[in-house]
């Protein structure tokens, strides 16, 4: 199994404010909802959803405490991986436009934020389906302010992104900076429109645009080092990373984010220390604590890596890739039976997705004395006609005797060459834990390093050879 971390990306929500409207104003609670206001822009979203929701308790048809509490519970959630809370925030900018009787058209700006959030994290096009049409009946109104037009234009490119339309995307975030020349999030967005459009010439000349206009922006080298370690270019992006730190060194998702590219450039130590340097500003991020098991497994500290994924899965149990990599250090420290446990809770979370740790899975049951149970669980693979068996199909028949080492070997596919590495990787990987578990010691030694000269550095399998040779 691959273990590749995705990285941070860095948005931006909803660019209207409204605390030029409720200045000079009569409205007994304007001074609250200022302060709303002020502490959303400042971050500090559960502030702002105390301060509307008291507003709201006294004024329960207030359309702009509804629309600031939809803002903020949008953004809340987008950080909090919450999506009942940016449902809660669909829900009050519908009450905005509703007690607004749809005059401020700014009150779709969080709903239709909202909706593009909903359809990547739930992984439905249907909810950006329904954004976008919103979005271009709002655009079709011809009263539309030069600013308001310029963030409903960037608000339909970011919801063209989960429908896999970067092209388009890219038009509106272009459209948006013709309207309003140093609107940042448009300016950030294009570049990765343009990447995801395949446009990588395009992508670094509208980074390199921005970095001219934002000079002193650490979320600016941070995208632009994002977009170099997506191209492969590991030292361009820890060039762009250390200055976004240098520029702010509380910037804590540079930080995290250098730490994930040392950990691909080979430099699990140095990977180790920017990921406990993001973890002093931010203790409780799962995501990192996973990283930084990460790194520290690399360096063979097995106990340290155990003690991090178990605080990860605490923290997000029900994330199907946190508990694979805990069931992985458990395996490598032969904890059997305390790696089953994680990859069979990965494995109900993630049925699909986690198929690729059967093979982990038999080998984990095998090894734990429960060899019978094993073949039970998997008889079904050995009913299954060889032309129709995938590649984990074909390591749990050979687990299970049903095929030899050479007949396992000769099922790789060398017409993808990286892939046929891969699978050649985990062939001699589980072929060394069949010879262990025969009892042929020579023979596992000899197979695992056969695992490591693939150089796949990035498999489990690979990982697994390391721990099994103790060489790192």
């Amino acid at each position: 199994m691959s273990r590749i971390f995705p990285l941070l990306l860095i948005c931006f929500g909803v660019p209207f404010t409204a605390t030029a409207q409720l200045q000079n104003s009569n409205d007994p609670f304007a001074q609250q909802k200022m302060q709303a206001d002020q502490a959303q822009r400042k971050g500090d979203f559960a502030k702002s959803i105390e301060l509307a929701s008291q507003v709201l308790q006294q004024k329960p048809n207030d359309d702009v405490a509804y629309y600031l509490r939809a803002s903020a519970r949008v953004e809340l959630g987008r950080a909090e991986g919450n999506t009942k809370t940016i449902r809660d925030g669909v829900g009050d900018a519908r009450e905005a436009i509703r007690f607004s009787q749809n005059k401020n058209v700014n009150y779709y700006l969080p709903y239709l934020y909202g909706m593009m959030n909903l359809a990547v994290m739930e992984n439905k096009k249907s909810h950006a389906e329904t954004a976008l049409n919103v979005a271009n009946q709002i655009l079709a109104r011809p009263n539309l302010t030069p600013e308001e037009r310029a963030n409903f234009h960037y608000q339909r490119g970011m919801i063209y992104l989960p429908l896999n339309r970067p092209q388009e995307a890219a038009k509106d975030f272009t459209e948006t900076i013709k309207l309003s020349p140093n609107h940042i999030a448009a300016l950030l967005a294009l570049p990765d429109a343009y990447a995801l459009a395949g446009n990588n010439e395009m992508a670094l000349a509208s980074f390199n645009q921005v970095i001219q206009k934002q000079p002193n922006s650490p979320v600016v080298y941070n995208n632009r080092a994002m977009f170099y370690q997506q191209q492969g270019k590991i030292q361009e992006a820890i060039n762009d990373f250390s200055r976004a730190i240098q520029i702010d060194p509380k910037y804590h998702h540079a930080i995290t984010n250098r730490g994930f590219a040392y950990l691909e450039g080979g430099k699990p130590q140095t990977a180790e220390s920017d990921l406990t340097q993001s973890l002093s500003i931010v203790p409780n991020q799962p995501f990192v604590l996973g990283m930084r098991g990460e790194a520290r497994l690399l360096q063979g500290k097995i106990t340290q890596a155990i003690e991090d994924q178990k605080q990860a899965v605490k923290l997000d149990p029900s994330n199907a890739a946190l508990r694979s990599d805990l069931g992985f250090s458990y395996f490598f420290s032969q904890n059997f039976p305390e790696a089953l446990v994680e990859f069979n809770q990965a494995a109900q979370l993630a049925p699909q997705q986690m198929k690729v740790l059967d093979p982990w899975i038999y080998t984990a049951m095998v090894r734990s004395n429960q060899k019978a149970a094993a073949d039970t669980k998997f008889q079904s693979i050995l009913a299954k006609r060889p032309e129709t068996r995938d590649s984990v199909d074909t390591l749990l028949a050979f687990l299970m005797g049903k095929i030899s080492e050479t007949e396992l070997l000769k099922s790789i596919d060398p017409k993808d060459p990286q892939r046929a590495k891969a699978q050649t990787c985990e062939a001699y990987y589980f072929i060394g834990q069949k010879a262990l578990m025969s009892g042929n010691s020579a023979a596992a030694t000899q197979n695992f390093q056969q695992a490591l000269n693939t150089n796949m550095k990035n498999l489990s399998a690979y990982r697994g050879a390391q721990f099994a040779l103790k060489k790192f």
